[in-house]
Protein backbone atom coordinates (compact mmCIF):
# COMPACT_ATOMS: atom_id res chain seq x y z
CA UNK A 1 0.00 0.00 0.00
CA UNK A 2 1.34 3.55 -0.89
CA UNK A 3 0.45 5.35 1.85
CA UNK A 4 -1.93 5.30 4.86
CA UNK A 5 -4.42 8.04 4.86
CA UNK A 6 -7.05 8.88 7.65
CA UNK A 7 -9.79 11.12 6.82
CA UNK A 8 -10.66 13.44 9.35
CA UNK A 9 -14.33 13.42 10.32
CA UNK A 10 -16.22 16.07 9.27
CA UNK A 11 -16.88 18.76 12.09
CA UNK A 12 -20.49 18.98 14.08
CA UNK A 13 -23.21 20.86 12.20
CA UNK A 14 -23.14 24.26 13.98
CA UNK A 15 -19.28 24.20 14.73
CA UNK A 16 -17.10 27.24 13.39
CA UNK A 17 -14.26 27.36 11.70
CA UNK A 18 -11.44 29.64 13.31
CA UNK A 19 -11.42 32.87 10.96
CA UNK A 20 -8.33 33.13 9.14
CA UNK A 21 -5.33 34.65 10.39
CA UNK A 22 -3.46 38.15 8.92
CA UNK A 23 0.21 37.95 8.16
CA UNK A 24 1.22 40.09 10.66
CA UNK A 25 -0.79 37.96 13.14
CA UNK A 26 1.36 34.92 12.25
CA UNK A 27 4.82 36.63 11.58
CA UNK A 28 4.00 40.07 13.75
CA UNK A 29 8.32 40.68 13.94
CA UNK A 30 8.44 41.30 9.76
CA UNK A 31 9.14 44.93 8.92
CA UNK A 32 7.25 47.00 6.23
CA UNK A 33 9.84 45.90 3.39
CA UNK A 34 10.05 42.21 4.44
CA UNK A 35 6.22 41.99 3.66
CA UNK A 36 6.19 43.27 0.42
CA UNK A 37 8.99 41.12 0.15
CA UNK A 38 6.44 38.58 1.16
CA UNK A 39 3.75 39.33 -1.43
CA UNK A 40 6.63 39.33 -4.50
CA UNK A 41 6.77 36.10 -6.99
CA UNK A 42 10.38 35.17 -5.21
CA UNK A 43 9.18 35.91 -1.54
CA UNK A 44 11.46 36.50 1.83
CA UNK A 45 14.25 34.29 1.71
CA UNK A 46 17.24 34.21 4.39
CA UNK A 47 20.20 31.88 4.99
CA UNK A 48 22.21 30.89 7.62
CA UNK A 49 24.88 28.53 9.12
CA UNK A 50 25.09 26.18 11.98
CA UNK A 51 25.11 28.48 14.61
CA UNK A 52 23.28 31.40 13.07
CA UNK A 53 19.42 32.23 14.02
CA UNK A 54 16.65 32.56 11.68
CA UNK A 55 15.10 35.56 10.56
CA UNK A 56 11.69 34.58 10.05
CA UNK A 57 10.09 33.67 13.42
CA UNK A 58 5.94 33.00 13.53
CA UNK A 59 4.48 34.91 16.90
CA UNK A 60 4.83 32.71 19.98
CA UNK A 61 1.36 30.61 20.28
CA UNK A 62 1.09 30.33 16.68
CA UNK A 63 1.32 26.37 16.68
CA UNK A 64 3.73 26.68 13.80
CA UNK A 65 7.06 25.45 14.64
CA UNK A 66 9.20 24.08 11.45
CA UNK A 67 12.56 25.31 12.73
CA UNK A 68 12.58 21.75 14.85
CA UNK A 69 12.33 19.07 12.53
CA UNK A 70 15.00 20.76 10.43
CA UNK A 71 17.41 21.56 13.10
CA UNK A 72 16.88 18.12 14.79
CA UNK A 73 18.71 17.04 11.48
CA UNK A 74 21.84 19.03 12.46
CA UNK A 75 22.24 20.58 9.53
CA UNK A 76 24.70 23.15 8.91
CA UNK A 77 23.51 25.17 6.20
CA UNK A 78 19.89 26.41 6.47
CA UNK A 79 17.60 28.29 3.88
CA UNK A 80 14.18 29.80 5.07
CA UNK A 81 11.30 31.11 2.77
CA UNK A 82 8.02 32.79 3.30
CA UNK A 83 5.83 34.02 0.98
CA UNK A 84 2.29 34.82 0.66
CA UNK A 85 0.26 33.85 -2.72
CA UNK A 86 -2.35 36.65 -2.78
CA UNK A 87 -6.39 36.32 -2.51
CA UNK A 88 -6.98 36.09 -6.09
CA UNK A 89 -11.50 35.39 -6.71
CA UNK A 90 -11.82 32.35 -4.49
CA UNK A 91 -10.03 31.72 -1.31
CA UNK A 92 -7.58 29.21 -1.70
CA UNK A 93 -8.04 26.29 0.77
CA UNK A 94 -5.72 23.85 2.95
CA UNK A 95 -7.16 20.96 0.76
CA UNK A 96 -6.27 23.54 -2.42
CA UNK A 97 -2.78 23.28 -1.09
CA UNK A 98 -2.89 19.15 -0.66
CA UNK A 99 -4.29 18.52 -4.03
CA UNK A 100 -0.86 20.94 -4.98
CA UNK A 101 1.17 18.29 -3.00
CA UNK A 102 0.27 15.61 -4.43
CA UNK A 103 1.15 16.15 -8.28
CA UNK A 104 4.89 14.99 -8.03
CA UNK A 105 5.25 14.84 -11.89
CA UNK A 106 5.08 18.49 -11.85
CA UNK A 107 8.66 19.17 -9.93
CA UNK A 108 10.50 18.22 -13.37
CA UNK A 109 8.66 20.80 -14.87
CA UNK A 110 10.92 23.73 -13.33
CA UNK A 111 14.05 25.00 -14.55
CA UNK A 112 17.59 26.51 -13.52
CA UNK A 113 20.35 27.94 -15.04
CA UNK A 114 23.24 26.07 -15.25
CA UNK A 115 26.61 27.93 -15.74
CA UNK A 116 28.66 24.73 -17.09
CA UNK A 117 25.94 23.86 -19.69
CA UNK A 118 25.33 28.34 -19.91
CA UNK A 119 21.51 26.65 -20.89
CA UNK A 120 18.71 26.29 -18.42
CA UNK A 121 18.10 22.77 -17.62
CA UNK A 122 15.57 20.82 -15.40
CA UNK A 123 16.81 20.86 -11.77
CA UNK A 124 15.35 17.50 -11.16
CA UNK A 125 15.06 15.86 -14.82
CA UNK A 126 12.25 13.46 -13.66
CA UNK A 127 9.84 13.02 -10.22
CA UNK A 128 8.56 9.93 -9.96
CA UNK A 129 5.59 8.90 -7.51
CA UNK A 130 6.76 5.40 -6.11
CA UNK A 131 4.95 2.46 -4.61
CA UNK A 132 6.76 2.56 -1.51
CA UNK A 133 9.63 3.13 0.57
CA UNK A 134 10.84 -0.95 -0.16
CA UNK A 135 9.55 -1.14 -4.00
CA UNK A 136 10.37 1.42 -6.84
CA UNK A 137 7.98 0.08 -8.93
CA UNK A 138 6.36 4.03 -9.97
CA UNK A 139 2.46 4.80 -9.84
CA UNK A 140 0.84 7.53 -11.36
CA UNK A 141 -0.23 10.52 -9.43
CA UNK A 142 -3.71 10.46 -7.79
CA UNK A 143 -6.76 12.40 -8.97
CA UNK A 144 -7.61 15.90 -7.00
CA UNK A 145 -9.37 14.48 -3.25
CA UNK A 146 -12.63 16.08 -2.63
CA UNK A 147 -11.40 15.61 1.27
CA UNK A 148 -8.50 16.57 3.25
CA UNK A 149 -6.56 13.25 4.79
CA UNK A 150 -5.80 14.07 8.57
CA UNK A 151 -2.31 12.71 7.62
CA UNK A 152 -0.59 10.81 4.51
CA UNK A 153 3.09 8.86 3.41
CA UNK A 154 4.47 9.09 0.25
CA UNK A 155 7.66 8.14 -1.75
CA UNK A 156 9.32 9.31 -4.44
CA UNK A 157 12.40 9.47 -6.69
CA UNK A 158 13.75 12.60 -8.19
CA UNK A 159 16.46 12.39 -10.70
CA UNK A 160 18.91 14.96 -9.46
CA UNK A 161 20.63 16.55 -12.61
CA UNK A 162 23.50 16.82 -10.54
CA UNK A 163 23.60 14.09 -8.11
CA UNK A 164 21.82 11.47 -10.04
CA UNK A 165 18.04 9.25 -8.28
CA UNK A 166 17.48 10.92 -4.97
CA UNK A 167 14.73 8.81 -2.58
CA UNK A 168 12.50 11.09 -0.55
CA UNK A 169 10.05 10.31 1.99
CA UNK A 170 7.10 13.06 2.42
CA UNK A 171 4.60 13.13 4.90
CA UNK A 172 1.45 14.99 5.12
CA UNK A 173 0.08 16.31 8.31
CA UNK A 174 -3.40 18.80 8.46
CA UNK A 175 -3.69 21.01 11.53
CA UNK A 176 -6.62 22.97 12.85
CA UNK A 177 -5.45 26.06 10.52
CA UNK A 178 -2.60 24.74 7.83
CA UNK A 179 -1.10 21.88 6.63
CA UNK A 180 2.70 20.51 6.98
CA UNK A 181 4.51 18.50 4.29
CA UNK A 182 8.10 17.37 5.70
CA UNK A 183 10.42 15.80 3.21
CA UNK A 184 13.73 13.76 3.79
CA UNK A 185 16.13 11.48 1.86
CA UNK A 186 15.44 8.23 2.34
CA UNK A 187 18.07 6.83 0.79
CA UNK A 188 22.12 8.18 0.95
CA UNK A 189 23.05 10.57 -1.53
CA UNK A 190 26.11 9.61 -4.02
CA UNK A 191 28.00 11.90 -6.49
CA UNK A 192 29.20 8.95 -9.20
CA UNK A 193 29.96 6.59 -6.72
CA UNK A 194 30.65 8.22 -3.53
CA UNK A 195 28.42 8.78 -1.05
CA UNK A 196 28.31 12.36 -0.21
CA UNK A 197 25.07 12.56 2.60
CA UNK A 198 24.03 9.85 4.54
CA UNK A 199 20.18 9.15 4.91
CA UNK A 200 17.65 11.39 6.34
CA UNK A 201 20.58 14.23 6.34
CA UNK A 202 18.26 16.63 3.73
CA UNK A 203 14.82 18.21 5.12
CA UNK A 204 13.07 19.91 3.80
CA UNK A 205 9.50 21.28 5.37
CA UNK A 206 6.84 23.32 4.32
CA UNK A 207 3.80 25.04 6.26
CA UNK A 208 0.67 26.22 4.34
CA UNK A 209 -2.13 28.36 5.98
CA UNK A 210 -5.30 30.04 4.33
CA UNK A 211 -4.68 33.52 5.43
CA UNK A 212 -6.93 36.97 5.17
CA UNK A 213 -4.25 38.30 2.51
CA UNK A 214 -4.43 34.72 0.72
CA UNK A 215 -2.17 31.46 1.17
CA UNK A 216 0.47 31.72 3.22
CA UNK A 217 3.74 29.80 2.19
CA UNK A 218 6.16 29.19 5.34
CA UNK A 219 9.30 26.64 4.44
CA UNK A 220 12.74 25.78 5.40
CA UNK A 221 15.35 23.40 4.13
CA UNK A 222 18.59 21.90 6.24
CA UNK A 223 21.48 19.97 5.17
CA UNK A 224 24.12 18.30 6.72
CA UNK A 225 27.17 17.00 4.92
CA UNK A 226 31.04 15.59 5.96
CA UNK A 227 33.32 18.49 6.83
CA UNK A 228 35.96 17.63 4.20
CA UNK A 229 32.58 18.20 1.23
CA UNK A 230 31.97 21.56 2.38
CA UNK A 231 34.79 23.33 0.48
CA UNK A 232 33.56 22.37 -2.60
CA UNK A 233 30.33 22.56 -2.25
CA UNK A 234 28.21 26.00 -2.22
CA UNK A 235 25.95 25.29 -0.20
CA UNK A 236 24.22 28.13 0.19
CA UNK A 237 23.43 28.13 -3.65
CA UNK A 238 22.61 24.43 -3.52
CA UNK A 239 20.54 24.50 -0.57
CA UNK A 240 18.76 27.75 -2.21
CA UNK A 241 17.55 26.51 -5.31
CA UNK A 242 16.60 23.18 -4.25
CA UNK A 243 14.13 24.68 -1.38
CA UNK A 244 13.07 27.47 -4.71
CA UNK A 245 11.93 24.57 -6.86
CA UNK A 246 10.16 22.93 -4.03
CA UNK A 247 8.42 25.97 -2.85
CA UNK A 248 7.52 26.72 -6.61
CA UNK A 249 6.38 23.33 -6.92
CA UNK A 250 3.44 24.62 -4.51
CA UNK A 251 3.31 27.70 -5.59
CA UNK A 252 2.74 27.14 -8.91
CA UNK A 253 -0.16 24.52 -8.48
CA UNK A 254 -2.32 26.75 -6.44
CA UNK A 255 -1.52 29.96 -8.45
CA UNK A 256 -0.97 29.66 -12.33
CA UNK A 257 -0.34 33.07 -12.86
CA UNK A 258 3.30 32.54 -11.09
CA UNK A 259 4.22 29.84 -13.76
CA UNK A 260 7.51 30.79 -14.86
Amino acid sequence: MAAAILIMPAPPLGAAASPPRSLREVFPSLSDAQRRAAFSSQGLRHTFAQGGQPALVPAAGSGIDILTPVMDREPIQIVESLLVIPRQGRALTKLDAYNAIGRIQNISDHYVFSRPRNAYIPLFEESTRLEDGRRNRPIPDPPPSAALPASETVHLRLRDAYFGNTYLRGTFSAGERGITYHLTNSAAVRFLVFPVMREERFVTVIYVEPIWEGLLVYSMAGIAIPEFLVPMVNLPFNVDRRLTILTNWLTDGLDPHRRR
